[in-house]
């Protein structure tokens, strides 16, 4: 098989190197939110020596640090007094509301992917979190930040199934929920919505916290327990969604979802898929491909899927009407309807 050169003429060592180093900027970013660079800088402290001075840092060690932020625009800087630009006071701020660093600053993800090629010998993970013991430690971390940065495609996910619209209360399962952050915008569109929030004890202690902000608790119902074991009975739902949760539990357990999924649908009631899909050639986009890896070092199981293998499973599973609907993410959402 020949490949076409014109593609590849432009990868040199200067590409090469790039991608070595390029784990770079997260370790800044990282190692900025651990000490608390933003929240410091917001606090009064402008230069390198003040900022040190509250981080319990070196001033060398932190000066460097403050310098390499500068170009990758999470700082500004003028006659060394640094500056936080308006992207970095509300989301790397920690006192913000909308703090992502929760996230960011964790260690796990980087463990994890420090393990990748170990991971890609033996096909498994060193430490699988979607096991209920690592679970429910893992993801109230990571669901914080991506509760902001999943609001606002969660908001254009309930205009693009016109749950405002419903001329009765819409009956919602928000699968391994998280935050809620999928369904709180569901209840926000439609007052008279019912969301039952699916995912473990510990994880639903977060969830309600989330639930009192957006001031939606009173419209919610609480299923505790593992999505693979949980009785989601029959003909109970108008729509359930599935936000992120196919890639980290893997083919087996999600096809068997779909079916009780099917199962616990009303006639005419919906799925909504929110995932990272690879084209049906996986030679991209980037994101998904990498995301599959993500996956192979966290999960027994999980992977990122094509729309065709969606496709084939939401038939199998008994659904029709397969449509997808772009909410301006890295990958469309799939809708299927249950005759």
């Amino acid at each position: 098989m020949t490949v076409q050169a014109t593609k590849y003429e432009s990868l040199d060592t200067d590409k090469f190197l790039q991608l070595h180093l390029s784990f770079g900027p997260s370790r800044i970013l990282m190692a900025a939110l651990q000490l608390r660079v933003f929240s410091h800088i917001a606090a009064g402290n402008n230069s390198a020596p003040a900022i040190a001075s509250a981080a319990g840092a070196s001033e060398r060690g932190m000066r460097m640090l403050l310098d390499a932020l500068v170009p990758l625009d999470l700082l500004g800087k003028t006659d060394g007094t640094y500056i936080l630009p308006p992207a970095s006071q509300r989301y790397l701020v920690h006192e913000s509301p909308d703090y992502l660093g929760y996230m960011l600053e964790n260690e796990a993800l980087w463990a994890a992917w420090s393990d990748l090629t170990e991971c890609v010998r033996t096909g498994r993970p060193s430490a699988a979190v979607n096991r209920r013991e690592i679970a429910e430690e893992f993801f109230p971390v990571l669901v914080r930040g991506l509760h902001v940065t999943h609001r606002e495609p969660a908001r254009r996910l309930a205009q693009a199934l016109e749950a405002g619209n419903s001329g009765r209360g819409l009956q919602v399962l928000d699968v391994a929920c998280g935050s809620g952050v999928w369904g709180i915008a569901m209840a926000e569109a439609n007052p008279h919505a019912r969301v039952t929030a699916l995912d473990f004890p510990k994880v639903l202690e977060l969830t309600r916290q989330f639930l009192h902000r957006h001031g939606v608790e009173s419209q919610y119902d609480f299923l505790s327990g593992d999505l693979k074991e949980v009785d989601l009975g029959e003909s109970r739902f108008d729509l359930a969604l599935l936000g992120n949760i196919v890639h980290s539990e893997g083919e087996r357990s999600s096809r068997d979802l779909l079916a009780r999924l099917h199962r616990a649908l009303r006639p005419g009631g919906r799925v909504a898929i929110l995932d990272m899909v690879p084209n049906d050639d996986r030679t991209g986009p980037f994101f998904p491909l990498m995301f599959a890896l993500n996956m192979l070092v966290n999960t027994d199981e999980g992977a990122t899927y094509t729309l065709a293998e969606y496709s084939q499973w939401l038939i199998e599973a008994g659904f029709a009407r397969i449509e997808t609907a772009d909410l301006g993410l890295h990958s469309p959402v799939i809708v299927a309807a249950k005759e």
